[in-house]
């Protein structure tokens, strides 16, 4: 009996290391090396009619040792959005005002229910203006957004990797 519980102990052990691996080797695929700078230096113009919006999470994102590289989501308006912990995006959105939310967004069940997140904020996208929205982990899979200044945004941004796997067709009915 004590070598059953041993073996079920050493597989369990393998499973959760291979998922690990499996989760940071799908996150790599996710994201670019480019430096917040360099994406400066190489994104186009912003269209007119569109404002910049770069998101970001220093940390947080699910846990790639427990879910596999499963995403969480975030909305602006009724769009939906991937994003991992650690990484930047941008979109360019039209000008004026738009309803974020996270937390939620996607509930996961028999049908994946699309629906506004628990927590919202109103954000500005003026012409050709940039604004920036931090993603902060309160605990495990919950979050809050929030707008913050440029300098800070940039300082925070400035060794995170760019997520390039934000995009999905899925939208808030």
């Amino acid at each position: 009996m004590k070598n059953s519980y041993k073996s079920l102990l050493v597989m369990l052990t393998i499973l959760v290391a291979l998922s690990g691996c499996t989760g940071a080797v799908l996150r790599g695929g996710m994201t670019d090396n480019e430096t917040y700078q360099e994406t400066l230096d190489n994104i186009s113009g912003i269209s007119a009619g569109k404002g910049r919006v770069f998101i970001y999470a220093q940390k947080g994102g699910p846990n790639i040792m427990s879910t596999m590289g499963v995403m969480d989501f975030l909305s602006i308006d009724k769009d939906i959005y991937r994003f991992g912990g650690e990484s930047y995006f941008y979109l360019d959105i039209k000008t004026g005002s738009h309803n974020a939310t996270i937390t939620e967004v996607v509930k996961t069940g028999f049908k994946n229910k699309k629906q506004y997140g628990k927590n919202q904020i109103k954000i500005s996208t003026p012409e050709g203006g940039v604004t920036y929205l931090k993603i902060i982990a309160q605990k495990a899979r919950v979050y809050k957004l929030e707008v913050v200044p440029k300098a800070l945004a940039e300082s925070e941004m400035a060794n995170l990797p760019l997520w390039t796997n934000s995009a999905t067709t899925m939208k808030i009915e």
